[in-house]
């Protein structure tokens, strides 16, 4: 059972801890650690201080403008949320492990006074479960990468699916193994080869990279897309992906940080392949 606890306007339901192998566990925890901080510390605001103005753009023109129902899962602070719900007259449920990001996002809601609209869930996405149906799901900014290992990303996406109303989407976008962190790609790779990694990190895709975040070094857990891999992990879990696309050229940080940057990242994205994105957004339907 969840219980619930209030936060600022908005009550917030929480989980218990997901099951999982041990690893994929000891994943959750440490990106639910690393992102109470992240938020905490104000070091997530500074760097995303708003939505990459394509991507929203994106969202808008694939179904967001006309939904009913929408479901942000891994939702942080609102940074997408916030703007959806000021631009559409949709009811929204966010869902996030990290308490820290709900907090912000639930003191946003107040101050806007959009909290008659939202619904926040703290924890994986079970906690979804019995809690209505969404005829559109977004997982933005690499959420899908974070989960865990691979069996760990498909139970999650097969839980989304449960959750979609017939003729829904999924809309994600995941980071383009072409155009990230290709020091620690290559480094996981010949690990592998030499048979000193275990847990998640045996999975090809996998990477940990670091952080100072707040003046405290983190530990991130990424899994790097290709085309290929996504829509394969995206039958597996039960859907077809009918579009991909390039994200962005320039990293997220300075497209949002620096809007005019962005409007000119936006026209030079148009011509670039998915795969060289610096992430990939992607759409998805049940079959």
């Amino acid at each position: 059972m969840s219980s619930k606890v209030s936060l600022s306007q908005t009550s917030v339901e929480r989980a218990a801890p997901p099951g999982g192998s041990p690893a994929d566990v000891e994943v959750s925890a440490a990106m639910a650690q690393l992102y109470n901080h992240y938020f905490s510390c104000h070091d997530y605001e500074r760097r995303y201080p708003q939505p990459n103005q394509a991507t929203l753009n994106f969202l808008m023109e694939q179904g967001a403008e006309k939904a009913e129902q929408i479901l942000d899962f891994g939702c942080g602070n609102g940074r997408y949320g916030l703007a959806l719900l000021h631009g559409t007259s949709a009811l929204l449920t966010g869902c996030d492990i990290s308490e820290a990001a709900l907090a912000e996002f639930s003191a946003h809601l107040g101050h806007a006074r959009l909290g008659a609209r939202t619904r926040l869930f703290h924890g994986p996405s079970s906690v979804l479960e019995g809690h209505g149906h969404y005829d559109l799901i977004l997982m933005l900014f690499g959420v899908l990468s974070h989960v865990g290992a691979r069996s760990a990303r498909l139970e999650t996406l097969r839980q989304l699916r449960a959750l979609i109303e017939p003729g829904g989407k999924l809309l994600l976008t995941v980071p383009s193994q072409w155009r990230r962190r290709p020091v620690e790609l290559i480094g996981a790779a010949f690990d592998r080869w030499r048979g000193r990694v275990h847990g998640v990190r045996t999975e090809p895709g996998n990477i940990l990279f670091s952080r100072r975040l707040g003046g405290v070094l983190h530990q991130f857990f990424y899994h790097l897309y290709t085309v290929r891999r996504l829509r394969e992990e995206l039958r597996a879990a039960g859907f077809q992906m009918t579009l991909v696309e390039a994200e962005s050229v320039l990293p997220e940080w300075l497209i949002t940080q620096h809007p005019w940057i962005g409007a000119v990242d936006a026209r030079a994205t148009r011509f670039l392949p998915a795969s060289l994105g610096y992430g990939m957004r992607a759409v998805a339907v049940p079959i």
